[in-house]
């Protein structure tokens, strides 16, 4: 049997390079147990506005989320990002705690670029906190491109300054590329536009993620090598119940999901079942 030489790897990025499952709840959690601390609202109400908010902007991580809370609004008004200040502080000494890419992912990613492999990002999280955590995961000129949503648009009436400096999100080396708004995973055809963008070949690239759904299933109607990062499977965490509860997905997505992890669903072709490190022999091929 023929192997044609792969020589691009396109990865999913939150679950598959990092553990954004964790990240997300251990920020998420500090900054609104912080947050029923000060107010004293009700804890259900919370996370039901939460999820209205986060549905609105298509993201579990709008960064507006806190100004735009009917119960804190009405609270505090104009002044909930003061009020609320050690509750964004909160977050983000849980982010500085636990972001950090899985292990192997960078040995493995400068490995790979150092034989020649051209690797790309295909990311559903929006620009800016994607942004920020390539910066500060050293991914930026690692990964040679990124593609992603735009950032979601602020609506009027929150306040105007966004808290980093640019420097903080905004990319050196990495050259990053908007998908079409409003376009989710899976969507093979982004992933064959992405290719084509890259100049290469279908049959010379492997593409690696957690999702069976998102992922998987895309890659293999794409008729790309598809890899399941199984390590980085998060629909089974403590932790994704609490997302259930302020998710942007509809019912709908959450259905569609549920019927992929059935038993036979579907079937990767690799699966990655402890590292990301285990992806290095499928570059080993020769025609």
């Amino acid at each position: 049997m023929e192997f044609v030489k792969k020589r691009v790897l396109i990865t999913d990025v939150d679950n598959t390079l990092l553990d954004w499952q964790n990240l997300w709840y251990e920020t998420f959690s500090a900054m609104t147990q912080k947050v029923l601390e000060i107010s004293g609202v009700d804890p259900n109400e919370l996370y039901a506005q939460c999820s209205v908010v986060h549905q609105k902007y298509g993201t579990s991580e709008y960064s507006r989320l806190l100004e735009e809370l009917p119960c804190l609004r009405q609270l505090y008004g104009d002044d909930v990002v003061t009020v609320m200040a050690p509750a964004i502080d909160s977050f983000r000494a849980a982010r500085r705690r636990v972001l950090q890419l899985y292990p192997t992912v960078e040995d493995t990613l400068k490995a790979l670029k150092a034989s020649g492999v051209f690797i790309a990002a295909f990311t559903e999280s929006k620009a800016f906190y994607t942004g920020y955590r390539f910066r500060k995961l050293g991914l930026d000129g690692l990964i040679d491109y990124l593609y992603s949503p735009a950032d979601h648009s602020m609506p009027d009436g929150t306040a105007g300054a966004r808290f980093y400096e640019p420097e903080s999100y905004s990319f050196k080396h990495t050259v990053h590329h908007y998908t079409p708004e409003g376009e989710v995973k899976p969507n093979p055809d982004i992933l064959v536009q992405i290719i084509a963008d890259l100049g290469a070949a279908i049959d010379e690239v492997v593409y690696v993620g957690d999702n069976i759904l998102k992922d998987v299933l895309m890659a293999q109607q794409a008729g790309v090598t598809d890899v399941h990062a199984l390590y980085g499977a998060s629909q089974h965490k403590p932790e994704y119940e609490l997302l259930r509860k302020v998710t942007h997905w509809t019912p709908e997505m959450v259905e569609r999901e549920r019927r992929a992890l059935k038993p036979g669903g579907l079937m990767a072709t690799h699966v990655l079942e402890k590292e990301f490190a285990q992806i290095l022999p499928l570059f080993e091929m020769r025609s």
